[in-house]
Parts: structure tokens; sequence; C-alpha cells
């Protein structure tokens, strides 16, 4: 579809998973599974921790350790497409994914 005359310019929207708080044998990549199993473009998000690319082997701007917070952001971020080209069907598949997902977790987390 054509570019709106005026919009947003994000394209990304991200979400993070708290592990701590899915039912066992549940994790972010799976909830990724079952989204992309629906239709529904769904990723683990951009290199949180961009010093560990091979572009800075060799260089000072490598931490000595990798930096715990990004490390966690990279585990846990699940990410979206939000673009201004989205159509409003195409949105509403998404939260019916979401939703249909976080259904699945909950009944996991009975049983």
């Amino acid at each position: 579809s054509a570019m709106p005359q005026s919009s947003h310019g994000a394209y990304r929207a991200y979400v993070f998973v708290d592990p701590h708080k899915l039912p066992e044998g549940w994790t972010r990549d799976m909830i990724i599974d079952e989204l992309l199993a629906q239709g529904v473009p769904a990723y683990s998000g951009s290199c949180s921790e961009v010093y560990l690319e091979k572009a800075f082997d060799g260089t000072d701007y490598r931490p000595a350790r990798r930096l715990p917070v990004a490390r966690e952001l990279g585990e846990t971020s699940l990410m979206f497409l939000c673009h201004p080209t989205l159509t409003d069907s195409e949105i509403q598949k998404t939260c019916n994914a979401l939703l249909k997902v976080d259904a699945r977790i909950k009944q996991a987390a009975v049983v």
C-alpha cells in the first residue's frame, strides 16, 4: 500500500519477555515460533550486544566482559513491525495472534 502523506517514522516495536513469569517449557523463542506459525512477523530484535560483532575484533570498543543488561535485553526482546504501511487488518491479525499465544501460555501455567 502507499505511504500515508503524514505518519510516524517508527518501524519496530519492542516488548520484553520476563522468562521467570513463563510456565515451564516456554521461552521467548517459542513465542516467536508460535507467532510465525500464525503468519505474524515476529523477531528477536536487533543485536543488543553489537560489540560481539566481528567488526569489533581486535579493537578497544569491546568491553572486557559482556554487559549484563545488554545481554538480558538481547535474550528477552520480542520485536514487532509497526511501519506506517501496515494495514488495519495486519495489525488486527498481530493482536489476535498475541491473544492466542497468551491464552496458550496461561493454559500451560495452569496445568
